[in-house]
């Protein structure tokens, strides 16, 4: 039975892209590992009927509809922490400023005080700025995502302490192994790209990379990721260059987890020129599906990937351009990233992201 100790966790991001993930692979776990503790999810009720986890003895959910990024969730996020938890868990970087208990946080990377297009924006960066200095002034207990946001954390920001940050990679959901299984949805070989449309995700040096070189290979270039709605959404030139294409660039918009399953398993290779990444999750994804994984040399994707994929600098189309034939007409090359993705993505799983989360939250938890 739970004992008097209570964790309270923010699950309003659990929908959301990237967040919403690692909310989804981590909770399972936390919820097994920590089954002597009162754990309190806000957000939708409605949950409980969707995971197996919220149906746990140990848990009960609290309805709290407030926005993120909202000034209403600074009034109502204090009001729906249960009087008496020892310790509150946001998913991500923006904290409740007026809980005064002791708090956990997990930072996924620290592209809101670096990225050229949200800083430039007086008003997100400096929304970004103070919740990062209340962060490192206020959390008993940071997570980091990988060892580069941590190294990135701690240059961008100061606190009272470093000893209490902890790197807990992310994991991967085991329908990525059988991707390949599923019915294919395109004839035609392709690359594909699987992420936001966004400037710093740098997929308008890729698109010039694959129009230098589409004459002379047969592929397509596949871009699967939300386009419209964005925050800091691409430039009109960009789809001005995509729509020269014709029909070998396809912009896919948002697809269900089925489709991209099978998009990413049946294609030639995924490709991610991100200019920055705090983890980087889709190539890691593809190499388990056993699609070859073609990435930046930039942010954590050095870390995440290790010796498994080919790797170009972001800022080079021609060196973008030649990987991409590279890939195209090199079966041996193929070949040594596959199985060198296959052992790699098995270094990555959400057990062990969820077992190092819930031990130092018990730790926290224990803490007088």
């Amino acid at each position: 039975m739970p004992t008097e100790r209570t964790l309270c966790i923010d699950l309003r991001w659990i929908d959301s892209t990237g967040v919403g993930m690692y909310i989804q692979g981590i909770l399972p776990g936390i919820v097994g590992k920590l089954e002597d503790i009162s754990i309190v999810g806000l957000g939708d009720p409605s949950l409980r009927g969707r995971f197996a986890w919220a149906q746990a003895a140990n848990v009960r959910l609290v309805d709290c509809p407030a926005g993120r990024y909202s000034m209403r969730e600074q009034f109502e996020l204090p009001r729906a922490i249960p009087p008496g938890t020892d310790l509150f868990f946001s998913p991500y970087y923006t904290i409740p400023l007026g809980f005064r208990g002791r708090l956990a946080v997990t930072v996924h990377d620290m592209s809101h005080l670096v990225l050229p297009e949200i800083v430039s924006n007086w008003k997100k960066r400096t929304y970004a700025r103070l919740m990062y200095r209340a962060v490192r002034r206020r959390a008993s207990l940071i997570f980091t995502v990988s060892q580069f946001t941590q190294s990135e954390l701690l240059r961008l920001t100061r606190g009272p302490r470093e000893d209490n940050i902890v790197a807990t990679h992310l994991g991967i959901f085991p329908e990525w192994y059988n991707a390949r299984d599923r019915p294919p949805l395109r004839q035609t070989p392709y690359f594909v790209y699987v992420g936001n449309i966004k400037p710093y995700k740098n997929i308008g040096r890729l698109v010039e990379a694959f129009l230098r070189v589409a004459q002379h290979i047969s592929h397509d270039l596949v871009i699967i990721g939300q386009s419209e709605g964005l925050i800091t959404g691409e430039s009109p030139q960009f789809f001005d260059l995509v729509r020269t294409a014709g029909e070998r660039i396809h912009l896919t918009g948002y697809v269900s987890h089925d489709e991209l399953l099978s998009l990413v398993g049946h294609a030639s290779a995924l490709i991610m020129p991100s200019l920055y990444e705090g983890f980087g999750l889709p190539p890691l994804e593809a190499m388990a599906a056993r699609v070859p994984a073609v990435v930046a040399r930039a942010g954590s994707l050095p870390e995440v990937c290790g010796d498994a994929a080919l790797y170009f600098d972001p800022t080079n189309v021609e060196e973008i351009a030649n990987c991409l034939v590279a890939i195209a007409s090199d079966p041996a090359l193929c070949n040594r990233l596959v199985e060198a993705g296959s052992r790699r993505s098995r270094l990555f799983t959400w057990e062990s992201c969820a077992s190092r989360t819930a031990e130092n939250l018990r730790a926290c938890l224990d803490m007088k």
